[in-house]
């Protein structure tokens, strides 16, 4: 588990009071949920990158190092959006200042400072995803060339681990949410999109993953091409109705949560699972809610 030293920018150290502005103006801009926030942009960046319906790649070790720094990329654009924060002559403006923003994938947390940045001392925000834990860390620092090790052949300087102490952290260790592809077989996936009627796609699909939970960005990805996909996931003309005479209910999150709840699925509003019942106890509950007969 990673380890962060604990802050020392508080009152009495040189970039506390800039630095505490800058918090403040980012935590009103993000809202109530500041941490969700910014994670959910960085979830957001990984996941258009990574492109699993397409590429079926599902975890940033199966990209190479270009498109690693694409994703920075994108995550400069969502966060600067995410804030609604014009931007300046660096990635975006706050408070009338200049403010970088620099995220890594790496473990080793390389974050690069470019020349432009640390010449004036100018603020940058670092981000940082570590895969492996699933969490996220959003901090604020001051590009001091004290904070900074030799430069490379454009001029670059990396944050010290050492300096690691002079970022003020707006969020630490940020939990991610679970991977909506994580176990799926990518290359079925994208087969079982061929399947040219919608109602027995979806079915075929929960057929093959029975009792999994699956988010309806999933199921969206599944039905593409479909006018109206969710709709591929109700009675009266969807997978349900070729499910039903198989023994198999199809349960939603926003519909069902209690009677999954009793099934043993913790459903979320966006979640369906599809339940072949194991027990007489399974199956006389899901008689008695008339998901089955």
């Amino acid at each position: 588990m990673r380890k962060v030293p604990p802050s020392l920018v508080l009152p009495g150290h040189p970039d506390h009071v800039f630095l505490d502005r800058l918090a403040r103006e980012i935590a009103g801009r993000l809202g109530t949920r500041p941490a969700d926030a910014f994670v959910g942009a960085v979830i957001e960046a990984i996941e258009f990158v990574l492109d699993p319906i397409r590429t079926g790649r599902t975890t940033l070790s199966e990209l190479d190092n270009v498109e690693k720094t694409f994703i920075g990329l994108k995550i400069e654009h969502f966060v600067r959006d995410l804030l609604d924060a014009p931007k300046g002559v660096r990635d975006l403006t706050l408070l009338d200042h200049d403010v970088d923003i620099k995220n890594t994938v790496s473990r080793s947390w390389s974050w690069m400072i470019p020349p432009e940045t640390y010449r004036d001392e100018e603020p940058v925000i670092l981000l940082a995803a570590d895969e492996d834990e699933r969490k996220s860390w959003m901090g604020l620092m001051v590009a001091r060339e004290a904070y900074l090790g030799a430069p490379n052949r454009d001029g670059k300087r990396g944050v010290l681990s050492s300096a690691y102490a002079n970022i003020l952290w707006l969020a630490s260790g940020v939990a991610w949410p679970p991977n909506r592809w994580a176990g799926l077989d990518m290359k079925r996936f994208r087969e079982l999109r061929q399947i040219k009627i919608g109602r027995r796609r979806a079915a075929m699909f929960f057929l093959e993953n029975d009792r999994r939970i699956t988010h309806r960005t999933v199921l969206a990805a599944l039905l593409f091409d479909q006018k109206d996909p969710m709709k591929r996931l109700r009675a009266n003309g969807g997978a349900p109705d070729v499910l039903r005479p198989l023994g198999v209910a199809l349960l939603s999150g926003r519909y069902d949560a209690p009677l999954a709840r009793k099934l043993g699925f913790q459903l979320a509003t966006d979640d369906f699972v599809a339940v072949k019942p194991r027990s007489d106890e399974e199956l006389n509950l899901l008689r008695n809610a008339g998901d089955l007969d």
